[in-house]
């Protein structure tokens, strides 16, 4: 008798330890519903309608342990050239683990956009951000819009470079055919040129 009691007890006790976590699996449905419908609104480029629906699956996620829809808030503040609050929420982000390797790529490369467009530009960030992206995927495509993809972040990647004095590994991405010559007086004239090229086309595809 004694033995079943105790077993009783042991099964209660488990029931009770689980308990809590069953309303927060409960709302992870609702919150991704809001997700992929901010995505939906991302895509047509209904960022404002995008924002909201961003901002609705943030608030369903009550423990705060989410990152999805925080990327999609950053990126849609980006694009409403509202770069400061975009930043905050890649960096909100970034403190949500584990993260996938897809989000990951997505946040490092939202993050090297905004802090190219944020006054002043934090060109440090700008680079070391793209960097993460193309070290591990050089092919990087954005899957909610893409014509954001690797050739953008290799662009502002190429003037990170040049802002911060690093002008041979600029000249690797603006100039792979070494057709400028260092030794000239025009050299950085020309090379700032050639990569304002890339970034003008850059962009003309977002």
């Amino acid at each position: 008798m004694r033995t079943a009691v105790y077993i009783l007890m042991v099964t209660l006790t488990l029931i009770a330890c689980t308990t809590p976590a069953a309303p927060e699996f409960n709302l992870r449905p609702s919150y991704l519903n809001e997700v992929f419908r901010g995505w939906a609104f991302f895509s047509d480029g209904n960022h404002g309608l995008a924002s909201t629906s961003f901002r609705i699956a943030i608030e369903a996620d009550e423990q705060r342990i989410w990152p999805e829809a925080h990327i999609g808030l950053g990126w849609s503040l980006a694009m409403q050239d509202s770069l400061t609050k975009s930043i905050n929420n890649f960096n909100t982000a970034l403190s949500r683990q584990p993260l996938s390797a897809k989000d990951s790529l997505s946040i490092f490369a939202g993050m090297s956009l905004a802090y190219r467009d944020v006054t002043p530009p934090n060109f440090i960030l700008v680079r070391d951000n793209a960097l993460a992206v193309l070290e591990k995927d050089p092919n990087f495509v954005f899957e909610y819009k893409q014509s954001i993809n690797a050739d953008d972040l290799r662009a502002v990647l190429a003037g990170a470079y040049f802002n911060l004095s690093q002008y041979e590994e600029a000249a690797a991405i603006a100039d792979p055919d070494s057709l400028l010559d260092p030794e000239s007086a025009s050299y950085q004239t020309e090379l700032l040129t050639k990569i304002n090229l890339l970034i003008m086309l850059s962009r003309e595809g977002e």
